[in-house]
């Protein structure tokens, strides 16, 4: 099989690789789309080496069609699209994954839009609804509510009954927050965020999802 590999001066190069054969609870996917997330832009540049045991490939999310299966494997046969969360090796012909870290892909939706899924709605749903406990009804910030775990929490939280507030670095992403659903945002670079939220939401808000950390944490 080919995969994208990257040359010591950072150029991506389409090289042969050995083909993968899945272990026993793992599936092998023949890969129809993939997903450029921040991870892969850093791994580029030499500045987020994979973890241990992961492919030295890039990309984190896959979509395609299961072409094999390990003898202890039950939750996907051959023939089945899916789209799948990686620890690398998303940027390939083909790719090998845990069988719980794959989902059977909704029919209504393409491959290229399911390859999107795994990496930011995973993200997004741990965060708000597991760690943030968060309830229908209750109101959310979502700091770079533009950024691709902010798209998916909007759509999230919308689908399950609350309201977001978004922060985002420029008119146009807020703009496109509120078109995915978001009640309301503020433009970062025009200051900070607390007196645009309690002019939409004088009571405050009820969880509050952050990853941009440094100056902004005191604020939030």
């Amino acid at each position: 099989m080919h995969v994208i590999s990257v040359s010591d001066s950072g150029e991506l190069l389409w090289v042969q690789a050995p083909n993968l054969v899945p272990g026993p609870a793992e599936i092998l996917i023949d890969v129809k789309a993939t997903a450029i997330n921040r991870a892969d832009l850093m791994q580029r540049k030499g500045l987020y080496p994979p973890p241990p045991g992961a492919p030295d490939t890039m990309g984190l999310e896959c979509a395609g069609i299961v072409v094999a299966v390990g003898h202890a494997v039950t939750h996907h046969q051959v023939g089945e699209r899916v789209c799948a969360l990686l620890a690398g090796g998303g940027y390939a012909e083909q790719a090998v994954v845990d069988q719980g870290s794959a989902l059977k892909m909704p029919d209504n939706l393409d491959f290229e839009q399911a390859a999107a899924i795994p990496e930011v709605f995973a993200t997004a749903w741990l965060n708000l609804f597991i760690e943030g406990m968060l309830q229908p009804g209750e109101r959310v910030v979502l700091h770079a509510g533009a950024s691709g775990v902010g798209t998916a929490a909007i759509q999230l939280c919308r689908a399950f009954g609350s309201e977001t507030f978004v922060t985002a670095g420029s008119a146009e992403k807020i703009e496109a927050c509120i078109q995915l659903g978001a009640a309301a945002g503020q433009n970062r670079r025009d200051g900070g965020f607390i007196d645009a939220l309690k002019a939409v939401w004088p009571e405050g808000a009820n969880v509050i999802l952050d990853p941009v950390g440094g100056p902004i944490w005191r604020r939030t």
